[in-house]
């Protein structure tokens, strides 16, 4: 877990949360016009998500549009989305799925697809991508359970596409949406049984490296705290949280992929304040945030290296604090 050290450098930073939170709107409609322009692009022959130069990316550009326009009151992003998802669109990427085309998506852009038909059904009432979600959710779950006690040690320690963490978050909120109780309970036995005893393998120094998109061990911090038990995850939370360093947001970037940190590290970070309702991940979660949005060269200049996905990362974050307001 991660310590916040009380230096005079942190004191500065922990006037971010104020600098940020009345521009959050702002930075959601600056991150939204981005994505918006790699979206309605035809960067692939996918049907549906054929934008954002892969089909994972324009998926989480449908989840970032329409969240944005539900933020910001601004339907226009959502229409985009709309004339996306055209119904003989959906039945030809179905049927793209049931090929096997898109197996190679398991189990990141799955991920990312339950939480666009979530945001879909939600925040929109429109059920059109049930049936995808529906196969997809199987398959995941699947691939989950049926991992062996190696290759979870490795997925838990993975940095990007094949991180195990962020799928089991996204089916875990799928689940819930739906109120599925036996997937819920399989989940939470996963969580509880095969990824909670991996403290020794996902330590907090496995974030130190910087050259993929996720932090493996805040990743598997975030899963442990939303799925296990309250009782469970307060009591992990309670052994872990003085061992492990300060956190600072990146300002230079060894990779092409390091330039989504700011912005996945800031997720785990709210859910750490959420847990704890200590400040200081607030203001780290802002910090991270403000940080990024203050360099477009990583989120918005460049199309093929970080306009047509980084954007999306930061939409997401910047909506955690936007869902249940926790001031």
């Amino acid at each position: 877990m991660y310590r916040v050290m009380s230096t005079p450098q942190f004191r500065q930073d922990q006037q971010n949360w104020t600098q940020f939170y009345p521009v959050r709107q702002d930075y959601i409609r600056a991150l939204a016009e981005t994505v918006e322009q790699s979206f309605i692009r035809r960067d692939t022959t996918h049907p549906a998500f054929c934008g954002c130069i892969d089909w994972h990316s324009s998926v989480h550009g449908a989840y970032a549009l329409l969240t944005a326009a539900r933020l910001t009151d601004k339907p226009r992003w959502a229409g985009v989305v709309d004339a996306a998802l055209e119904p003989e669109c959906l039945a030809s990427e179905l049927a793209s799925l049931r090929r096997g085309d898109l197996n190679h998506e398991l189990p990141y852009g799955f991920a990312w697809f339950l939480k666009l038909a979530q945001e879909r059904e939600q925040g929109w009432g429109k059920t059109d991508l049930r049936a995808l979600a529906s196969e997809m959710a199987a398959r995941l779950g699947q691939w989950i359970v049926s991992l062996s006690d190696d290759a979870v040690v490795q997925h838990a320690q993975r940095r990007e596409y094949g991180n195990l963490s962020w799928p089991l978050l996204n089916l875990w909120h799928w689940g819930t949406w739906n109120q599925d109780s036996r997937l819920l309970e399989q989940l939470t036995n996963f969580t509880r049984v095969r990824l909670l005893p991996l403290d020794r393998e996902c330590r907090s120094s496995l974030d130190n490296t910087t050259d993929e998109f996720f932090p493996a061990a805040l990743q598997r911090c975030r899963a442990l705290l939303t799925i296990l038990p309250s009782e469970e995850s307060s009591k992990w939370l309670a052994l872990h949280k003085h061992s492990g360093r300060e956190i600072s947001p990146l300002t230079l970037f060894p990779t092409t992929h390091s330039a989504g940190l700011n912005f996945s590290r800031s997720w785990s970070l709210w859910t750490l304040f959420q847990n704890t309702e200590d400040p200081a991940f607030r203001d780290l979660y802002a910090n991270h945030i403000v940080t990024h949005m203050d360099m477009p060269q990583y989120w918005r200049d460049n199309y093929r290296k970080y306009g047509h996905w980084a954007p999306q990362f930061g939409i997401y974050a910047i909506a955690l604090s936007m869902e249940g307001d926790l001031r």
